[in-house]
């Protein structure tokens, strides 16, 4: 019975084999070869699932950051390369951002032959035709590399003025000696690819550990991708902070799907892929909040999460050159400091009553005491009722404060 699916259509060969694989890696803590990263940009916003179409920009917007995406000009065509999209610059991204984080350089050796390339990005060379795996990367490559990306920071929204925006291309440099025909063929030259410096700085100042195993095994789905990447950051904020953490269904649609018209489609095919994810992500814990009383619907990331690469496996590589200096700028600067809580005061009859018991002491010298008494306390014991909790603390902090005069 476990070989037959719902529809009692015998499973496939290629179905076994990923659910052998699923098993393998849900069961198989990660290695140093597993390791691949992603930048923190590309998780805030990502890139269309579907083809935009000839069209002189796109853009998504998540919060206080826009993704903005102006195809480059074919000239030899006279057309436009087009937006990429999909699988495969993801795929691509997560190659190149990972090598940046292995070489610490700008320029990165693609190989001679570009059957190997393909096998780096877990694709096959060897399938054929129109959408060959072969084919869509070469497009692609074209697409993204051409292209340029830029990021535009609001902090406190668009409509309130202030902002920050860098333009780029991920690889304006580049020399592809690649045979599309033969991808077999050994080229005489090395292919490489050269980032561009704003795109580096990105890349070193916050790239997110990802497992290549785990990208690997939904790579067939854009929207699987983009989910782990997010889940698995949440998991590991979750895990630092030590609190749940929850995003809405319209939240992931803003940041990732908004391709999808109906909120209802998209959570259905999200939920697809957070099942695939969770099938080889063994430190997520997920369940769903539905919508009551004025609250949103949605994924809720427990505490008790991991993120699928363990921090400390993660840090060795972007460690490993001590004597370099941070960037000094981030595609997205990071978020203000909290305020702090606004101060509490002492009612007038609080202070009367404190000067007629203790007529010799100061009652915001002993205000200034129980408030630093207070930041000390976890959040579940902080006063709720400031007035009646001085009160208390002032019959305890005069012990041996009290100046008896003589008349």
């Amino acid at each position: 019975m476990s070989d037959i699916t719902d529809d009692n259509k015998p499973k496939s060969k290629r179905h076994k084999r990923q659910v052998a694989e699923a098993v393998k890696i849900y069961t198989t803590p990660p290695t140093a070869d597993d390791l691949a990263f992603i930048a923190r940009e590309f998780i805030l916003c990502t890139l269309p699932h579907s083809d935009p179409g000839d069209v002189p920009a796109w853009s998504r917007t998540n919060g206080n950051l826009t993704l903005g995406i102006q195809p480059g000009f074919n000239h030899k065509t006279g057309k436009s390369y087009g937006i990429p999209y999909g699988t495969i610059p993801r795929l691509l991204l997560v190659w190149i951002v990972t090598e940046i984080i292995r070489t610490k350089s700008r320029r990165l050796e693609l190989g001679n032959r570009l059957a190997d390339f393909l096998l780096k990005l877990g694709l096959d060379p060897s399938r054929g035709g129109e959408r060959s795996d072969v084919r869509r990367v070469r497009q692609e490559i074209e697409k993204l590399f051409n292209a340029i990306i830029s990021f535009a920071y609001h902090p406190n929204g668009e409509k309130h003025g202030g902002s920050a925006r860098v333009s780029m291309q991920v690889a304006p440099k580049w020399a592809l000696w690649w045979s599309d025909k033969d991808p077999d063929q050994n080229a005489l030259w090395g292919s490489w690819i050269e980032v561009s410096e704003d795109f580096f700085q990105a890349v070193m100042n916050a790239p997110c550990p990802l497992d290549i195993r785990v990208v690997r095994h939904i790579k067939d789905s854009s929207l699987g991708i983009d989910l782990y990447t997010i889940l698995n950051r949440e998991a590991f904020r979750a895990m630092k902070n030590n609190k749940p953490r929850f995003l809405a269904w319209e939240w992931l649609h803003e940041q990732t799907g908004n391709e999808y018209r109906n909120l209802h489609n998209f959570r259905r095919d999200a939920l697809v892929q957070v099942e695939a994810i969770m099938a080889v992500h063994s430190g997520l814990i997920i369940t769903q909040q539905r919508g009551y009383r004025g609250q949103k619907s949605g994924l809720v990331i427990s505490n008790l999460s991991t993120p699928s690469i363990p921090p400390d496996l993660a840090r060795e590589p972007i460690q490993a050159a001590p004597n370099r200096l941070p960037p000094p700028l981030a595609l997205v600067p990071p978020p203000p400091p909290a305020p702090p809580p606004p101060e509490r005061f002492l009612k007038p009859a609080t202070v009367a009553r404190f000067r007629g018991m203790y007529p010799n002491l100061d009652p915001y010298a002993c205000k200034a005491a129980f408030d630093a008494w207070a930041d000390g306390l976890p959040a579940e014991e902080k006063p709720r009722h400031y007035d009646a909790v001085f009160k208390k603390f002032a019959e305890r902090w005069v012990v041996g404060k009290l100046i008896v005069s003589n008349p």
